[in-house]
């Protein structure tokens, strides 16, 4: 069934000489419900191909190839990139359990009532950071490590990305709470507190306040 737009209507299609019709969209996701069908005719539809044919020039430019194999091309590369992307996965996985090992091996041996540690590296997700407290989950000496990363390159916008956890969760929360207040970050969360500092940050201020807050445990 097809419902009128009431919107401006030519006496025939010849009157358009040549028009477009893009993908369709489809308003619902009942399959009776109505598609909605666009197209564009006329100035609208040259602009559209001229700024078409532009893209599909500077892609092709890019990838180094005609445009005729540019649907190749990019489907070559996105499979490339997800293989990367699992690649590094897998290294990140790696690195978080060399760094839980060295971790673990100084908890074990350490005599004080407490372990506590801040280790601050550069560029790590929070996904890395939590896959080296998950290494760590097994360990019984009472612990809390507080776990920093912040981007390489800082300016005023960059987010740091805290990682508080141990063998007791009130430990946690209350170092957690303390970096709250010392650093004005934003973060929270159960068995583990996780935070955003935002601004530069450095170690002889962020990174001693951090020190500050571990020593009072």
């Amino acid at each position: 069934m097809c419902a009128r737009c009431c919107g401006t209507h030519l006496p025939s299609l010849h009157n358009l000489q040549m028009f477009l019709l893009p993908p369709t969209d489809v308003s619902a996701r009942s399959a009776s419900a109505p598609t909605r069908l666009y197209f564009v005719t006329g100035p609208r539809l040259i602009n559209h191909l001229s700024s078409s044919h532009g893209l599909l020039t500077e892609t092709s430019a890019v990838m180094s190839c005609s445009t005729t194999v540019v649907p190749e091309r990019v489907t070559q590369v996105v499979a490339e990139r997800k293989r990367s992307e699992k690649r590094v996965e897998d290294l990140e996985l790696q690195l978080a359990q060399f760094v839980a090992k060295d971790l673990r091996a100084e908890i074990v041996s350490s005599s004080s009532g407490t372990f506590v540690k801040h280790i601050h590296r550069a560029d790590d997700t929070l996904g890395f950071l939590n896959s080296v407290s998950s290494a760590l989950a097994e360990v019984t000496t009472p612990h809390v490590i507080v776990l920093s990363s912040s981007p390489t390159a800082q300016n005023a916008t960059s987010t740091t990305i805290l990682l508080v956890f141990g063998n007791d969760s009130g430990k946690v929360r209350e170092v957690g709470s303390a970096l709250k207040n010392k650093l004005n970050a934003k973060g929270g969360g159960q068995g583990k507190w996780s935070g955003k500092f935002k601004g530069v940050w450095l170690d002889h201020r962020e990174g001693i306040a951090v020190d500050e807050v571990l020593s009072s445990v």
